[in-house]
């Protein structure tokens, strides 16, 4: 017994030797954002998209919810999450194993017998140090922490197909403008063609008109491809066939209309907002049970074995069994140093996401701010070239301008038409990444996960 005795305490006190760094995931922010925040329309919500109007959009978010790989991925990291939680805390319970088995054996020597033998064996370790419920509880952090990052998969997923649809109706915009353009230069290579005929002007003119017919022609097909691109990365990223997107984005036109939504002044209370930032915070907390665990396996462990036959309830046994951890070659203690590395890194991953999230928002803020400005000027930047074209479109017909001088200010007039539309999808793109930056109105929603991996949220 004084063995006994003896050995325990060697354990005690090699599990106080392993000198730890306490992590520390503290991360100060400023008390109101550098750009000042837009405050007009209504509050953030995850309903901001339907409120922007656009059906296609809508339906389109609605495929990327159900079909996406992502997505669905990160479903499926929920379910794993959840299931290794669950078998972590059947260990703070009794087990109880059941076995039955029957032999029958025959010999020249012996006569044939039969036997059948039942046993039920228990086992139950008795968690004194907290090693097996702070096992548990991480488990439990990291299953909440999964459910987190599906969320920020949606938030981020909606922007990504927000920001594919509005970069295709732009394209199809812009690809409008090239239409037009070519009509036009046929239109003058027809006016010209007349005026040469009658004498009124150079031959070389007619050449030109052609050849801007051309190079319009080529514009037209690149933005047409363009826009098959985009059609194709936003099937890519719903995860639906190419055909069910262009059925979808086939009907309406035009971009959606802006929404804003307010903002919260203070960035303390956006980060409560961000799934990213508290799934960090969960993982923090798991790394830290883990620290806990890790120092439980320096110490002694109790566990209650026992068993009975079900044939013979007289046949049964039962007592403690006690596991000192002596000599490992130093492999606990190097799992206790382990396990603080990794509650540092979880600590300092935290802070990266606080600094990652306020950066983002100061981001978004600054660009939306930008772009607003920026669409202002292209407003008058296309009044005054129309302003400028209609002039010079005027002389020409009546012979005091050349062809070069009006197809210049063509080009002009319709650059910056391209331009407006633009800096209308750079607006919306800074909403939405505003949007996305803020946590895209998510309200801490509990995943739950249906047979064919597309999770729902519930409001709690």
């Amino acid at each position: 017994m004084k063995t006994i005795y003896a050995l325990l305490g060697a354990s005690l006190l090699s599990a106080c030797s392993v000198p730890l760094i306490q992590p520390n995931a503290t991360q100060a922010v400023a008390s109101h954002y550098g750009t000042s925040a837009p405050q007009g329309g209504a509050a953030l919500d995850v309903n901001w998209w339907s409120r922007m109007g656009d059906a296609q959009l809508t339906q389109l978010l609605a495929l990327a919810r159900t079909n996406s790989p992502d997505l669905r991925s990160a479903a499926a990291s929920v379910m794993a999450a959840r299931a290794q939680s669950g078998q972590t805390g059947a260990n703070l319970y009794p087990s109880l194993t059941g076995s039955a088995s029957a032999t029958i054996s025959d010999s020249p020597t012996t006569p044939r017998s039969d036997s059948n033998t039942a046993l039920v064996d228990s086992k139950w370790e008795l968690d004194i140090f907290g090693k097996v419920q702070n096992a548990a509880k991480a488990d439990t952090a990291r299953a909440g922490a999964e459910e987190l990052a599906y969320a920020g998969s949606y938030v981020s997923l909606a922007a990504e197909v927000a920001d594919g649809y509005v970069g295709y109706r732009a394209c199809r915009l812009a690809q409008a403008e090239y239409q037009n353009a070519l009509a036009s230069q046929q239109d003058t290579v027809t006016a010209t063609g007349s005026l040469v005929d009658a004498g009124l002007s150079a031959s070389a003119d007619l050449s030109l008109a052609r050849a801007n017919v051309a190079n319009a022609e080529i514009s037209v097909t690149n933005q047409r491809a363009d826009c098959k691109v985009a059609a194709q990365s936003l099937a890519r990223i719903v995860g639906v066939s190419q055909s069910e997107i262009d059925a979808v984005i086939s009907k309406g036109g035009g971009l959606p209309k802006t929404k804003p939504f307010q903002v919260a002044s203070v960035p303390a209370d956006m980060l409560r907002q961000r799934p990213d930032v508290l799934e960090a915070e969960k993982r923090f907390a798991a790394a830290l049970l883990d620290m806990k665990v890790a120092e439980a396996q320096l110490f002694p462990s109790l566990t209650l074995n026992g068993s009975i036959t079900a044939s013979d309830p007289r046949s049964w046994s039962f007592g403690p069994a006690l596991s000192l951890p002596i000599l490992d070659g130093g492999a606990s203690r190097a799992g206790v140093r382990l396990a603080n590395a990794n509650a540092l890194t979880a600590a300092e991953s935290y802070r990266a996401a606080t600094l990652t999230a306020v950066s983002e928002v100061e981001g978004a803020l600054t660009r939306l701010a930008a772009a607003r400005s920026n669409l202002a000027s292209a407003q008058s930047l296309v009044a005054n070239y129309q302003a400028y074209f209609d002039t010079v479109d005027r002389d020409w017909k009546v012979g005091a301008a050349s062809l070069l001088d009006r197809e210049e200010a063509r080009r002009q007039l319709q650059s910056a038409r391209i331009t407006r539309i633009s800096q209308s999808e750079a607006v919306l793109v800074q909403w939405i990444a505003l949007y996305k930056a803020i946590g895209g109105g998510w309200v801490a929603p509990k995943v739950v996960i249906s047979k064919d991996l597309a999770p729902k949220k519930i409001e709690g």
